[in-house]
């Protein structure tokens, strides 16, 4: 009788022992960054927090959980209204730039389950890497004030730890001019402004800048959307996975012929590189000439198909027909009009056979 009551004894100990160490709920918590944890100046990057319950038996409640997630002064968490990846339920309690305090107001979870928080953050000052967190608090289950632990949590997964690191933004800064925009004094039309949109008068247009491999098949590495002023100056800012290194430089416009560098430049922190001041500077010196020492983006390719022809024209018709106005690719004098003026552009390159030239 004595042993049968020392094993009674013992089970339920085991018992206990077994409640207080695995619980009901365990709310954990993990962080990781986008894009390895690098951004650039100025530059945006998420912040992934997955925060779920390992269990084994009970939902955590509503109003439950108030993560706090803390990062360095070489980033800063943008303002709550840009911050638009909490799930469902799901609130900002308070927002420090360095410190972000969520809490899942109405949000119960469940055993096995698991919610994604991303949240956004921009690059201030260049670091090496540096460790940010996520740590768990606990609210009081009905108004996410502060309250005590759930029944079986297990501390060691309440915290989380990642880094970020901030670097210099990959900047090339380019001369370019387009033919068809040339307004005959020494600049280019405001084509945005005369084709309805809202841009001010010293844009003239977007163009796409890429950076090519420079060895074969040439493949294009890295892009970006730059605006081109009037003056001929843009510049390119690229995603800060952009190494330094050699490249061909690429610019793509909606109605002119893609024209590669020369030769590969060598892309740094800050590179310049002007296309308008020679027509050797592009790849087969595959420019027009405006006046003395400018050069300029052959223009009519208004399909993008490499080369400035018939099927071009096929497209321009319909529109000098119609009389359309506004923005439209097919404007490629850039006056706002479609009309016999674009074709006269069109039809020179398209006569000389212009194509697009690269190695």
């Amino acid at each position: 009788m004595k042993n049968l009551k020392l094993i009674m004894l013992c089970c339920i100990g085991a018992l206990f022992i077994v409640g207080k160490s695995f619980g009901q709920a365990n709310p954990f918590i993990n962080v990781l960054p986008s894009n390895s944890g690098i951004v650039s100046v100025g530059a945006t990057i998420d912040i992934m927090v997955t925060i779920g319950n390992s269990g084994p038996i009970a939902t955590i409640p509503q109003a439950k959980l108030r993560p706090i997630i803390q990062v360095p002064p070489s980033v800063t968490f943008l303002p709550n209204a840009q911050q638009v990846g909490l799930p469902a339920g799901w609130t900002i309690l308070s927002n420090t730039g360095s410190q972000l305090r969520i809490c899942n107001s109405s949000d119960p979870i469940p055993v096995s389950t698991s919610r994604t928080i991303i949240l956004k953050a921009q690059g201030v000052t260049v670091t090496p890497p540096q460790t940010f967190s996520g740590n768990i608090n606990f609210g009081n289950g009905t108004t996410c004030g502060a309250g005590t632990s759930v029944a079986g949590d297990l501390t060691t997964d309440n915290s989380a730890t990642s880094t970020v690191q901030v670097v210099a933004p990959i900047t090339l800064n380019l001369n370019v001019f387009i033919e068809g925009y040339w307004d005959g004094a020494g600049a280019m039309l405001p084509v945005l402004a005369n084709q309805g949109q809202s841009n001010p008068t010293t844009d003239c247009d977007s163009i796409t800048v890429e950076l090519h491999d420079a060895n074969a098949p040439y493949a294009s590495l890295f892009s970006t959307i730059a605006v081109l002023h009037t003056d001929g100056t843009a510049s390119a800012v690229f995603p800060p996975n952009v190494t330094t290194g050699n490249y061909y430089i690429v610019i793509k416009h909606r109605n002119s012929v893609e024209t590669w560098s020369a030769n590969p430049v060598a892309i740094g922190t800050t590179t310049n590189y002007s296309f308008s001041s020679g027509a050797s500077n592009a790849f087969a010196s595959n420019q027009a000439q405006l006046a003395t020492n400018i050069y300029a983006l052959l223009s009519g390719d208004i399909n993008q198909d490499g080369a400035i022809d018939a099927f071009d024209y096929l497209i321009l018709d319909p529109d000098i027909i119609l009389g359309n106005s506004g923005y439209f690719n097919t404007d490629i004098n850039g006056d706002g009009v479609i009309d016999a003026f674009d074709y006269l552009i069109l039809d020179v390159n398209s006569i000389n056979g212009i194509t697009v030239q690269g190695p």
